[in-house]
C-alpha cells in the first residue's frame, strides 16, 4: 500500500453519464487515479485500458477538514449543431474545391472557357459561397452548457495492491513523472506529494476518514455534509466505463451504526480509518 497528496488550483472529474450539462464529481473517481498512476510511470492509455489486470487495484480518497473544496457552476456558450454531419460536409466542401481548381486550370491554358465551362464554374462557385455563409450563420448561434469546476481541490490518495507498486513508489519519492499530471482537465495542471504507509492493519471501523459503500450502515450526524456519487472503477477497450459503484462522501468523518471492515493507517501525516473500493 501506498499514499499520495494530490492538489491543484482547480479540477474538473466530468460525470460521463452526462451529456447536455458538464458536471463534476468531488473526488477524482478511480478512473481518474489510475490515468495518473499510468501518467507518472509513463503507460499509454490504449496499453492499460487493455490491461484486464490493471484496474484491479483497490483505492480510497480523503477529504482534509482544514481545506475546503469548492464547487463553482457557470454556463459556456457552444455552437449549435457545428460539427453535426461534419464528415459529410467536409467531403462536399472538398469535392467542390476540387472542381473549381480543375476549372482555374482550364482558365490558366486557355485565355477564354467555353459558355458550358464558365456556366459550370460561376455554378460551383455559388455553391461553396452558399456553404461557407451557412456555417457562418450557424456558428453565430450560441447553445449555453451548463458547467461545474471545482475551487482548490485537495485530497489524499491511497492505493492497495496495484500492479506497478513497486516502480511508482521509486517514482513518486523522487517526485517523478513520465507525463503532466491534471486534475481532469488538460488546462489544471496538478501535483502531488508522496507519503509513506508506516503501519497498515485491517481491522473492524466504527468510523472512516474517507467515503463508504455502506450506505445502510451510515449513522448520520448534524454539521456534515454528505453526498453521493455514482462511478465506474474500471476503462476497458475503447473507453468503455465498467463495474459502477455507488458511494457517500463526507467533510467530515462518517460514523456507522454496524462495525465495517477496512483499514487503520498510520503515516508521517497522521492517521486515518479507510473504506477502499
Amino acid at each position: 500500500m501506498f499514499a499520495f497528496k494530490l492538489w491543484a488550483n482547480f479540477g474538473v472529474f466530468r460525470d460521463p453519464l452526462t451529456i447536455t450539462q458538464n458536471l463534476t464529481f468531488m473526488i477524482p473517481p478511480k478512473t481518474t487515479i489510475g490515468g495518473m498512476l499510468a501518467s507518472i510511470i509513463g503507460i499509454d492509455y490504449n496499453e492499460y485500458f487493455n490491461d484486464p489486470d490493471y484496474f484491479n487495484f483497490n483505492y480510497s480518497v480523503v477529504l482534509d477538514e482544514a481545506t475546503t473544496i469548492r464547487k463553482k457552476s457557470f454556463s459556456q456558450n457552444y455552437v449549435v449543431d457545428y460539427t453535426q454531419k461534419s464528415e459529410i460536409k467536409f467531403n462536399a466542401i472538398n469535392d467542390l474545391l476540387y472542381k473549381e481548381n480543375e476549372i482555374k486550370e482550364d482558365l490558366n491554358h486557355m485565355k477564354s472557357l467555353t459558355n458550358n465551362r464558365l456556366a459550370e464554374y460561376k455554378k460551383v462557385d455559388k455553391k461553396i459561397s452558399k456553404f461557407f455563409n451557412d456555417i457562418s450563420g450557424k456558428m453565430t448561434k450560441p447553445k449555453p452548457i451548463y458547467r461545474e469546476i471545482l475551487i482548490n481541490p485537495y485530497y489524499i490518495i491511497f492505493v492497495n495492491d496495484f500492479k506497478h507498486e513497486k516502480i511508482i513508489i521509486t517514482m513518486m519519492q523522487k517526485h517523478y513523472s513520465s507525463f503532466l499530471l491534471y486534475m481532469g482537465n488538460s488546462e489544471f495542471p496538478a501535483n502531488y506529494e508522496f507519503m509513506e504507509c508506516k503501519e497498515v492493519k485491517k481491522i473492524r471501523l466504527n468510523k472512516v476518514n474517507s467515503f463508504t459503500q455502506n450506505l445502510d450502515k451510515i449513522k448520520f450526524e448534524e454539521n456534515r455534509k454528505y453526498s453521493t456519487v455514482y462511478f465506474a472503477t474500471k476503462v476497458v477497450g475503447k473507453r468503455e466505463y465498467r463495474d459502477y459503484r455507488k458511494l457517500v462522501i463526507c467533510n467530515k468523518p462518517i460514523s456507522f451504526k454496524v462495525a465495517i471492515q477496512g483499514y487503520h493507517i498510520k503515516s508521517a501525516t497522521g492517521v486515518y480509518n479507510c473504506e477502499f473500493v
